[in-house]
């Protein structure tokens, strides 16, 4: 299923983010459909396919310490028009 993570951090700790993400990365059970750092504060978003809960666990808990993870399921809006024009 699609989430789009929404991840910010306070801007004291952009350096410390920086070095962890630098050194990290994505567990091979999430895929990465794409990423994006906002340029303007301490921002970035993922879009990424997570097949389970624990995929997602593995991923996240890393950060937790540092950043405030909001994560929310998304679909692609022409499927969704697709589907609902079956339904309404």
């Amino acid at each position: 299923m699609l989430f789009m993570d929404i991840i910010t951090w306070e801007p004291k700790d952009n350096d410390e983010v920086t070095r962890r993400y630098s050194e990290w990365s994505w567990p091979d059970s999430v895929e990465v459909i794409s990423e994006w750092t906002d340029l303007s504060t301490c921002r970035y978003v993922a879009v990424v396919d997570i097949k389970d809960s624990e995929s997602y666990a593995i991923a996240a808990l890393p950060w937790k310490d540092i950043c405030h993870i909001e994560t929310v399921p998304v679909m692609e809006t022409s499927k969704l028009m697709a589907m609902m024009s079956e339904y309404v």
